[in-house]
């Protein structure tokens, strides 16, 4: 079995177990450690796999995945509305980051012709505040994950320790009382979890449809959210749910 097959069977195994260890890989696949090591450490450079001690996790489950060209055509209204509601909490002279995602990008052509300090991962964002000549932008480098179009992983966790800004605008990919604020890819969501570190303010930016569901990675509990942000589709029950847990929520009306 060459390398491509092997790393093919490995990743269907990760979509039936979700973690692997070495030795089962080694025995199952009859291919030395070694080769196992480099065939993980491949797939963990594409962001598809996490390393662990002895072996791997899964990033993300890739049926689940979707892709921001598709997302971003979604509740458009909704999450245009929210960024123009989180527009008043982005001051002049102030350092900022734009999260990747469907509904935060919408904030970058707001803040265009502000006098502010951006900081993204966000390939959208970049392309929507290269030619504003008031934004200061500093880019946030890493592994490109494709669905998302963001750089994540240790290298933008490295740059993210080395910042701090007045306010994050955070995207996520579901948001509910029991489990918090979540995405779809582990590596995605500790590259978040770096951003959240380096602010003072964070503002969640996610629509109502959201609501109630939870992806496989956790990015943070609400102690480290100081506001949600989202549209008025959030019904009145879940609103007042959010706010019995000491959440403050703003409705953004569309």
């Amino acid at each position: 079995m060459h390398a491509t097959q092997r790393k093919n069977y490995i990743m269907q195994m990760l979509q039936e177990c979700n973690s692997l260890d070495v030795i089962t890989l080694s025995q199952r696949l009859d291919t030395s450690k070694v080769t196992i090591r480099k065939d993980l450490d491949e797939l963990a450079e594409k962001g598809l796999v996490i390393r662990t001690h002895g072996g791997v996790v899964l990033a993300e489950k890739q049926n689940l995945v979707r892709l921001i060209s598709n997302t971003i055509k979604e509740h458009t209204k909704e999450k245009k509305a929210i960024c123009k509601h989180a527009l008043r909490y982005v001051e002049s002279g102030k350092n900022i980051i734009i999260d990747s995602g469907s509904t935060t990008v919408h904030l970058a052509s707001l803040v265009a012709k502000k006098n502010i300090t951006v900081i993204t991962n966000s390939i959208l964002v970049i392309q929507e505040l290269a030619a504003a000549e008031s934004v200061e932008l500093l880019i946030i480098g890493g592994l490109l994950r494709r669905p998302s179009l963001a750089a994540i992983g240790s290298p933008a966790r490295a740059y993210l320790s080395q910042v701090h800004v007045d306010a994050l605008f955070l995207g996520a990919s579901g948001f509910s009382l029991e489990q918090g604020i979540t995405c779809t890819n582990l590596i995605e969501a500790d590259t978040k979890q770096a951003m959240i570190a380096s602010a003072s303010k964070v503002y969640l930016l996610a629509d109502s449809s959201k609501f109630g569901t939870a992806s496989l990675a956790k990015v943070c509990d609400w102690s480290d959210i100081d506001m949600l942000i989202t549209d008025d589709g959030l019904s009145e029950g879940s609103r007042l749910a959010l706010e019995d847990q000491g959440i403050r929520v703003e409705i953004a009306r569309s």
